[in-house]
């Protein structure tokens, strides 16, 4: 028993067993002989000694029906295979789980967090293939943010233009508005100053002629006083 469970632990613990040094024929002092190569065995019967060996991922983990050692086994389950966690025992050494809607109990070193062995596999084959799809993608989404990056340089610089061209038509409309200010200014001021000069005139007229009348009024002969007592 105590040697069933050091392997189930060890092939969860995915150590593989791994023994250096392929068996290899050598030809004798004849270098124009090719080398001799064995066949890659298929079954671990037909191994040599010396050929690598790995510990099977097959191996099963066993599923009882209490939390107890000397629980009642009444089912097995592979290395990597995905449960469901339902609760743990009093003492913390077996955790209940869900497998193929059933319960069963297993033992606490006997689980872990991370996904190991075929759910691994799998894990990393799916990553594996996003990676070769952005890989063959990668050509097409370049090309595709090129031209969409083109597409917005070439509307920024549309925008630009028609912004030079609207900035130019105002600047434009304020030097005509500025040169109408100024002739407009120059009439006012032209204006004002013709007004000035009729007013000059005209009271340069009204001073003359008080002038001439006032001259007038001291020439015109006054009746004497000896006429005023005649009457």
């Amino acid at each position: 028993m105590i040697s069933i469970k050091k392997i189930i632990s060890g092939s969860l613990l995915g150590l593989c067993i791994c023994a250096t040094g392929a068996v290899q024929a050598e030809p004798e002092n004849n270098t124009d002989t090719d080398e001799i190569k064995t066949p890659k065995a298929k079954e671990v019967s037909d191994l040599q000694i010396g050929d690598t060996l790995y510990v099977s991922e097959n191996v099963n983990v066993w599923l009882r029906t209490c939390p107890r050692a000397n629980c009642k086994i009444v089912n097995s389950i592979h290395v990597g295979e995905r449960i469901t966690f339902n609760k743990l025992s009093d003492d913390r050494k077996f955790v209940e789980i869900t497998y193929n809607g059933k319960e069963y109990w297993m033992q606490y070193r006997d689980l872990q967090v991370e996904p190991c062995g075929e759910a691994k596999v799998d894990e990393l084959e799916g990553k594996i293939a996003e990676l070769k799809n952005s890989l063959e993608n990668y050509d097409s989404e370049v090309a595709a943010n090129y031209r969409a990056a083109k597409a917005k340089v070439e509307k920024l610089e549309k925008e630009n233009a028609s912004l030079k061209s609207t900035l130019a038509a105002q600047n434009e409309k304020i030097e005509d508005l500025d040169a109408t200010r100024r002739d407009f200014a120059d009439k006012l001021e032209t204006k004002e100053l013709d007004m000035q000069m009729r007013w000059w005139l005209q009271g340069a007229v009204i001073a003359f002629c008080g002038a001439i009348i006032g001259i007038i009024c001291v020439y015109i002969p006054r009746p004497s006083s000896k006429r005023k007592n005649r009457f």
